[in-house]
């Protein structure tokens, strides 16, 4: 038993955590993916599905849903994955809860969340570019058409 939570945890720290950064805005290494400043901490959810992370340089301790979408969620991944694939192709709210097995209000509340958190990522990413030059020749052949 001992040596099987050994080879566990042994796996568990040789995970990458590459793609994940420290949220705690006073940390030296916020935001930085790839730092090699993230450890496993634990798990959380029903099923231990959600790792939980410490970061080295700060000692914050975080989950790995931590500022997206997911975080607080209490439904599976894979579930909000096709919820977000469902939306994302046009289908409508009360369809996708349908096909996905959720009820309406799961669907409207992540449909919020997720809009919520594309505005944020948009702010920080996209304003405040400036281009040198703008070409508007579809929106003009799509204009001229509909005239």
């Amino acid at each position: 038993m001992r040596e099987a939570r050994h080879k566990e945890s042994k796996a568990m720290s040789a995970e990458d955590f590459s793609h994940l950064a420290c949220p705690n805005l006073d940390c030296p290494a916020y935001g930085q993916r790839g730092a090699s400043n993230l450890r496993l901490h634990g798990w959380s959810g029903r099923g231990r599905r959600i790792r939980c992370l410490h970061c080295a340089t700060c000692g914050t301790d975080f989950s790995e849903r931590a500022n997206t979408p997911l975080f607080g969620l209490r439904s599976a991944e894979d579930t909000l994955v096709a919820i977000a694939r469902h939306l994302a192709a046009g289908t409508g709210c009360r369809a996708t809860a349908r096909l996905c097995g959720v009820s309406l209000n799961t669907v409207l509340r992540f449909t919020n969340r997720f809009g919520r958190h594309a505005k944020l990522f948009h702010d920080r990413s996209v304003r405040g570019i400036h281009p040198k030059q703008i070409q508007p020749d579809e929106a003009w052949s799509f204009v001229g058409k509909k005239g």
